[in-house]
């Protein structure tokens, strides 16, 4: 008999003789049997009432902690995400966006709380951010293969991400990996990206401001998980963000 199994059964022992103590001592100085047993029948019949109560409370307890556990660790692997490809895809395509002022603000993070980045988040969730991508013509063959390469070296990296059952609780991050997937998919089938003319530029231009759309909101719900959870974490981002021309890693 294992020293667990053994404590358990002398812990029970004692119990019962306990409980045996207890009720001889009530019958022998109120000599009420009957009462007694009344007594021991009532609480017996509430046991299955605690028992349910318990378990239905406990059993949502323990499933809102779990799924607090792991949106927490799902959170966490954002960080690897925008390390490995969101803050370098955010920059390759910020550079050509033609429309810049619904990230204009994005430049002052560093000075936003809570609620500047809840009413970021309103009003990229509200309204398709505007993206188009300006580049000449007789650039656009090193643009998008610039993108095709970058993504082809990051394919294996998102798709260990989508193998990730968990990444199902997050909507939002799905699409966006699933729209950096079809990004990677319509450049990586072009062969020859010298013969993408305008309307194929046009469909592109659309799959990258999906694909834009979706990182530019992520990359904001990130920092204000960053900002709550992590402050010392965002001084980083701020020196490096994608939004700011101006922005500078070294601290001055």
């Amino acid at each position: 008999m294992s020293k667990r199994l053994s404590w358990k059964v002398k812990f029970s022992i004692v119990m019962v003789l306990l409980i045996i103590i207890i009720y001889g001592s009530n019958y022998l100085v109120l000599g009420d049997a009957e009462h007694i047993i009344s007594y021991v029948w009532t609480h017996l019949g509430f046991i299955p009432v605690d028992i349910l109560l318990v378990a239905f409370l406990l059993d949502e307890i323990i499933e809102k902690k779990e799924k607090e556990a792991m949106l927490e660790k799902l959170d966490m692997l954002m960080s690897t995400f925008f390390s490995e490809v969101g803050n370098d895809l955010i920059s390759q395509l910020s550079s050509v966006n033609k429309y810049t002022a619904n990230t204009e603000n994005l430049k002052l993070i560093k000075n936003w709380d809570d609620k500047d980045y809840d009413a970021k988040l309103a009003e990229l969730k509200s309204a398709s951010i505007d993206f188009q991508a300006d580049v000449p013509k007789e650039e656009r063959e090193e643009f998008l293969e610039n993108l095709r390469v970058f993504l082809a070296s990051k394919r294996e990296f998102i798709i260990n991400l989508m193998t990730n059952p968990n990444l199902l609780e997050k909507e939002e991050f799905t699409g966006l990996i699933t729209a950096i997937l079809h990004l990677d998919e319509e450049l990586e089938h072009r062969k020859d990206l010298a013969l993408v003319q305008d309307a194929d530029f046009g469909h592109l231009n659309g799959d990258m401001q999906r694909v834009y759309g979706k990182l530019v909101y992520e990359w904001v719900y990130y920092l204000k998980y960053l900002n709550k959870h992590y402050p010392y974490m965002i001084a980083l981002i701020v020196r490096t963000n994608p939004f700011d021309a101006d922005a500078d890693v070294y601290v001055k």
